[in-house]
């Protein structure tokens, strides 16, 4: 609720669409990440032997719910006040870094295909291993005559998004992009 006032606020004539873009890529785990990572709240984790092992200080589903329990804290002490003016000072600096809507590497992948008559990218999942707290994600991105792609990430989401961006980087190398 507060980043979609934020939003509103600081891009009251801007599309719909463009404001979701811009409220998804705000609200996600990666940006909850990087706000816990900004706080150093990996390091005041208590973890077991085997998180602490397996880097659960820097996992990013670690740290987006750590911020999130951070937020809900200042929201039960505090009230929406205390939450809001937490969201406000770390939220703030990211929103208006961009000066367009971001748009991810799927997103781009997808637009560039359309605009070109070649359908939808499809993607599929080759491997689901690693234990269930830190699972790997093998993920292929196919552009029907383009080729393929292959990337890992820690969820089916970041492993297409990297796919995705492989494939963009190759048809830009390709000088088709």
């Amino acid at each position: 609720m507060v980043v979609a006032a934020m939003l509103y606020e600081a891009f009251p004539h801007e599309a719909e669409g463009a404001l979701s873009q811009r409220f998804s890529a705000l609200v996600r785990r990666e940006a909850l990440a990087d706000v816990a990572r900004s706080l150093s709240l990996g390091q005041r984790l208590a973890f077991g032997r085997g998180e602490k092992a397996a880097g659960g200080r820097d996992n990013p589903a670690n740290l987006a719910d750590a911020c999130e329990a951070v937020i809900g804290a200042l929201y039960i002490d505090g009230g929406l006040d205390a939450a809001e003016r937490f969201i406000r000072r770390y939220w703030a600096p990211v929103m208006t870094a961009a000066p367009d809507p971001p748009r991810d590497p799927k997103t781009r992948l997808q637009e560039w295909t359309q605009s070109r008559a070649l359908g939808l990218p499809a993607y599929r999942t080759l491997s689901s291993t690693g234990p269930a707290h830190s699972p790997v994600f093998e993920v292929e991105a196919e552009v029907a005559g383009l080729g393929k792609a292959v990337a890992t990430g820690a969820t089916k989401r970041a492993a297409e998004q990297d796919a995705a961006s492989a494939l963009l980087s190759r048809i830009a190398d390709g000088g088709d992009g």
